[in-house]
């Protein structure tokens, strides 16, 4: 449910604000924590679906586009 990730979502942002000081610090983490929940969802993406070896960045996030856009949907709304 998109309420629920916004409520848990704001949740932690407010308690990383509290945790750090400097608004810098509080960004630098959330960015961290999305480039590692990005980096699973693409590995877990990856050892499931049935695609063959990619020879360039272009061609990478277009199968996932291409592929994975209506789960994302579907999970977003």
């Amino acid at each position: 449910n998109k309420d629920l990730f916004v409520l848990t979502y704001g949740a932690l942002v407010a308690q990383l604000c509290k945790d750090y000081e400097k608004d810098e610090d509080v960004n630098k983490y959330l960015d961290k924590m999305g480039y590692g929940i990005g980096t699973r969802l693409v590995e877990d993406f990856l050892a499931r679906s049935c695609v063959g070896r990619c020879h360039s960045y272009a061609e990478i996030t277009d199968i996932i586009a291409q592929v994975n856009a209506f789960s994302a949907l579907s999970i977003w709304l």
